[in-house]
């Protein structure tokens, strides 16, 4: 019964989004204010002698707590259902022991739009770079993610979505006595957004 629900969903978004009239031309833009909460879902750590993956948040998995995240973001219509455009956010987690790991990512964000109108559907994916810092260590690293949502617009300009995703920052440290630590780390973040498109 839930796999006849799920593709009948699927068969009702696909059939909306390839009969409806596009929403968006070239040209429009899309401006969003987001926040929300960020759950720590895993740590990879690449240590030769023991790899580890830790799995959940809190005490004996990540070592992380449920966190916050605040961003802007701006894209513009590349075509009528694609948009290309960028993010900056700041992300915070304490860890069990009360010490604050932060990032700020930064990055290029692609979206694809199959189903917009009154309710958009976007799905997005960014690839860029993220400042992390825990403790008195700081670092330059690389930053991806996917993400989707919905997003429902009231009127013709403003709207209010809700998204969630993956991402993941890679840690490689240079220096030798630190590569112990090198990992990946994956958030999945739950997000409120106010946008507003022209």
């Amino acid at each position: 019964m839930k796999k006849l629900l799920l593709l009948s969903l699927f068969l009702v978004l696909l059939s909306t989004s390839l009969f409806a009239a596009d929403t968006y031309d070239k040209g429009n833009q899309i401006f969003s204010f987001t926040i929300g909460t960020t759950i720590p879902a895993f740590t990879h750590f690449f240590s030769d002698d023991s790899p580890s993956t830790l799995v959940g948040p809190g005490e004996g998995n990540t070592g992380m707590k449920v966190g916050g995240y605040g961003a802007i973001s701006y894209q513009v219509f590349n075509t009528p259902k694609t948009a290309i455009g960028g993010e900056i956010g700041y992300n915070f987690n304490f860890s069990a022991s009360n010490m604050l790991f932060t990032a700020v990512p930064f990055y290029a964000k692609y979206s694809y739009i199959p189903v917009q109108g009154e309710w958009d559907l976007p799905i997005s994916f960014g690839l860029g770079g993220a400042y992390i810092k825990y403790n008195d260590a700081s670092m330059m690293t690389m930053y991806a993610n996917m993400e989707v949502g919905v997003t429902w617009f009231p009127g013709e300009n403003w709207g209010f979505g809700i998204n969630t995703g993956l991402w993941l920052i890679p840690e490689f440290n240079y220096k030798e006595d630190l590569q112990k630590d090198n990992a990946l780390v994956g958030f999945v973040p739950i997000t409120l957004a106010i946008s507003y498109r022209q």
